[in-house]
Parts: structure tokens; C-alpha cells; sequence
């Protein structure tokens, strides 16, 4: 196939397809990015670049003899590819109000650029969210749903630095490393090219609470966690998470003796792993049969801890009901310390022809997680799917003690040729109850890289799941 996209071979071009990065420095990350998106051929269309690193991207640039102009400059000229380093803009950033100016600033550029590049080409725009003493600010994601007015959003890649976060109060949540985003913009047929504000929650309840006891600080931004082989019967489910996940976060948020929670729980990953620390593990889970192969792996645990003679024995419990997530009520179970818990992904175990989905079928496994039309994993329209598990997550945090920690494992979903920012979209709905605490990665390293796209376009392989953490306010 020939490229008609950029200057890569096809040996090159898969390594930028990963949707997370190792940042090394910013020459390197400018580097790799205009030599992919910077056409095949030496044109004078202009690579246009706002930021504090002008003189690296123009050495860049002479390098691969593509014209570089600063983005303040462009006039007439017609731009194939255009960074905005927004990180100068927030960092001086104190408060929403600064962020507002700061953002009208970064989409007046952005504008500027949507009036000069060409069809189909793309812009990049860097920007970390930030916590700025006990409030989290995700100006990345409310910076990426305002300009998807202008531009279609297209991608992202997380920038994942060794440099660690200067941790302001030892009883806040903080996760240490930093990152920063990497958000793509395309001009396209569904552009509009007019800025239109996005009303969104993102900075209406986000003031962390002190607890009465501190965390360790021991998550950081972004980890890599590669799973255990499953067994053969958590192999029956299409979506397993693993309970190393789980024991990251459950020693995180909760002490021994506490109780954990999953209202979807699969084949028990959560309360298996809760027992492992010595917590008690509750939940539901609306199909029968992965309900009965929860229980039966927690109570193997149990026996197995009982007739070890070596082993300190503790007062463990756990409950997993075979019940709709809808409809619990307070007295299914006790008051909850913490929730954890990673929904459907939409329908996309629905999608027709993934990988995935194909290997499983010839294994004679199930592909999805049923065919109930209660299952929200079989809901068709993207807006009814956010709204169903919104009103399923504000059902089940009256289990949750004021002051208690919810983490929900997601991604953002990429369909037909569209990306859906589940992870934000969900996030701004449970602000109207939950307090937004800051994000962390779960950075896969052991898939398979797809050439998606190549030749013509970019579209990433998704590679990294959003720990979303919240608190419930008192």
C-alpha cells in the first residue's frame, strides 16, 4: 500500500499508533510527531507551531525540509500539520477564571489555525489537568470538549514523565508522576469551524475532602500492569480485569477490616481481590452465570484460607447477588468504604469483526456479556448508555459512607470512524453528585500494534484505561 500520509515506512509508523507514550523530552515527542503528520512528499505547505520550543521544531523541520512558520505569523500560507503547546498557558494558572482566559487565548489560536489548514490534516494541542491545592482541574478535557465545536476530535496520547508530583497534603489524593495530554484535532466533513462553549460540570464539584486518615500516595499518574494468564472459568468473560487492579486501589482507598463494592461484578475480580487484603467483598452482577462463578471463586478462596494451618485467620465476609444493579436498595448490604468497578464499554462488544471478538469465537466462548435487554452492553445509542449507567452509579453511592471513594475503570471509545470521550462524558455527569478527584492510567504494554489507518490517516490503537476516582461528598 502506498503512504500518501507522511514520510514513515510502515516499520515506523507503527510505534506512534500506541495511544500512550514514554515522554523522554520534548525534542523527541516534536520529532516524531511532524514526521507524522507532515506529508510524504517536500511541498511548502507550512508546519505552524505555537510554544516555548520554536527553535527545536524549526531544527526539525530543516532537517526534513518542511517549512515551519510560527502560528502567530501565518497569514496566507496553508498549514499541513499545527502544534499549540498549551502547558506555558497553564502553568500560570491559579484558578478557573485564569484558566478561562487562558482558554479563549488557546482557541483563538486554534481558530486561526482551522481558517488555514487543509482538509483532513490535523492539529495537536498539549495540556496537562492540573490540581491546584485540594481542587482537581481537568482542563484538558473541558479544553477538548469546547474545541470539538471547532475541529472533530479525533485522538488522544498520554504523555507518561518519571517526574514526580509535588504532594501538597498528605490526607488528599495525589497520585505521583506526571503526564500531560496530547489532543488531536482534524478538519473534516463534521467540522464546524465556530466556537460554541460546551456546558459542562468539570469544575462545579471538584474540592477534595481531608479524610480522617491519610493515603499512602503509592498510585501514581500512570502504571503499566500487565494481567495473569486467566483460568479457565475467568476466562468465560469477554472483559475481565484483573485483580492486581484491584489491590492497587483497594489498599489505596480502604484499611483492613473495610468494606468493598462492584455493582457489575463479573467473575468476582473485586471481592476476590478485597479478601486478598483482608477486606469483605460485596457486589452484583445481572448475569447469572458470571454471578455463579463469582461466588464459587470467593468461596474457593475461603475454604482454601481456612484449611491453611499456617495462614492468620480473619473475620472475612463476602455477598455477590445474581440481581440488576438498578435495583439495589440499602438493604441488600452494609454501608461501603469504597466502590470499584468497570462497566461496558457502550456495545462494543457488539462491534462485528473486532480481533478480539474473533478469537473468542473460534474458542467457543462468549462475546459479549449477555443478551439481556437490561444489559447496558446492548444499549445502541450513545447519549441513553451515558444517562442509564449515571442513574445506575447515583443508585448505588447511597451504599457509599460520606466522605467514601469510588474508582470506575473506562476508556474512551473510538466507533465508525467517530471518538467518544466515555471517560469525560461519564465524568461530567457524576460531578452533579461526586466530587472529581484526580485520574489515573492504566497503561497497557503487552498488545499487539495495528497499522490502522495507514497510509491515509492516523487513528490510534487504544492502549490505556481511565481510573476514574471520585469522592462522595459529606
Amino acid at each position: 500500500m502506498k503512504n500518501r500520509f507522511n514520510r514513515l515506512t510502515s516499520k515506523e509508523w507503527l510505534p506512534f499508533q500506541k495511544s500512550w507514550f514514554r515522554y523522554e523530552s520534548d525534542e523527541k515527542m516534536l520529532r516524531e510527531n511532524i514526521r507524522f503528520f507532515c506529508k510524504a512528499e517536500v511541498v511548502d505547505d507550512v508546519f505552524a507551531y505555537w510554544g516555548k520550543d520554536f527553535k527545536t521544531a524549526k531544527k526539525i523541520c530543516d532537517e526534513n525540509e518542511i517549512v515551519i512558520t510560527p502560528l502567530d505569523d501565518v497569514k496566507t500560507e496553508s498549514i499541513q500539520f499545527a502544534v499549540i503547546d498549551a502547558r506555558g498557558f497553564i502553568d500560570s494558572v491559579s484558578d478557573k477564571d485564569d484558566y478561562i482566559t487562558a482558554r479563549k487565548n488557546i482557541v483563538n489560536l486554534a481558530i486561526k489555525v482551522y481558517e488555514r489548514i487543509e482538509h483532513k490534516r490535523f492539529l495537536c494541542i498539549l495540556i496537562p489537568n492540573r490540581q491546584i491545592d485540594n481542587r482537581y482541574f481537568p482542563f484538558a478535557w473541558d479544553l477538548a470538549k469546547n474545541l470539538s465545536s471547532v475541529f472533530s476530535l479525533k485522538d488522544e496520547k498520554i504523555a507518561c514523565t518519571e517526574m514526580e508530583t509535588n504532594v501538597q497534603e498528605e490526607r488528599l489524593f495525589q497520585p505521583t508522576k506526571q503526564l500531560f495530554y496530547c489532543l488531536y484535532f482534524k478538519k473534516d466533513d463534521m467540522t464546524q469551524g465556530k466556537f460554541i462553549e460546551s456546558s459542562v460540570r468539570y469544575f462545579e464539584n471538584n474540592k477534595q475532602l481531608s479524610p480522617s486518615s491519610g493515603f499512602q500516595n503509592q498510585i501514581p499518574s500512570w502504571f503499566i500492569l500487565k494481567p495473569q494468564p486467566r483460568k479457565k472459568n475467568e476466562i468465560l468473560h469477554p472483559a475481565k480485569y484483573p485483580e492486581d487492579l484491584v489491590i492497587m486501589f483497594v489498599s489505596e482507598f480502604t484499611s483492613e477490616g473495610e468494606n468493598v463494592f462492584d455493582p457489575m461484578a463479573g467473575t468476582g475480580s473485586t471481592q476476590l481481590g478485597a479478601l486478598k487484603l483482608n477486606r469483605n467483598g460485596y457486589g452484583t452482577e445481572l448475569s447469572e452465570f458470571f454471578a455463579d462463578i463469582a461466588l464459587s471463586r470467593c468461596q474457593d478462596f475461603m475454604v482454601a484460607q481456612q484449611e491453611n494451618l499456617f495462614a492468620q485467620q480473619k473475620e472475612m465476609s463476602f455477598k455477590i447477588l445474581h440481581k440488576d444493579a438498578r435495583n439495589i436498595s440499602p438493604g441488600d448490604f452494609p454501608a461501603m468504604d469504597y466502590i470499584l468497578t468497570s462497566p461496558p464499554y457502550w456495545d462494543m462488544l457488539n462491534m462485528k469483526g473486532a480481533e478480539n471478538q474473533a478469537k473468542r469465537l473460534t474458542l467457543g466462548l462468549q462475546t459479549n456479556y449477555s443478551d439481556s435487554d437490561k444489559d447496558l452492553g446492548n444499549i445502541v445509542d450513545y447519549e441513553e448508555f451515558v444517562v442509564s449507567l449515571t442513574e445506575i452509579y447515583f443508585n448505588i453511592i447511597e451504599l457509599l459512607k460520606p466522605g467514601g471513594y469510588l474508582t470506575i475503570v473506562v476508556k474512551n471509545i473510538k466507533k465508525k470512524g467517530r471518538n467518544y470521550p466515555f471517560a469525560w462524558d461519564l465524568s461530567n455527569a457524576l460531578q452533579e453528585r461526586l466530587i472529581l478527584l484526580p485520574e489515573t492510567f492504566w497503561c497497557q504494554d503487552d498488545i499487539s500494534i495495528a497499522p490502522y489507518g495507514y497510509g491515509n490517516t492516523w487513528v490510534s490503537n487504544t492502549f490505556h484505561q481511565y481510573c476514574l476516582n471520585f469522592q462522595k461528598p459529606i
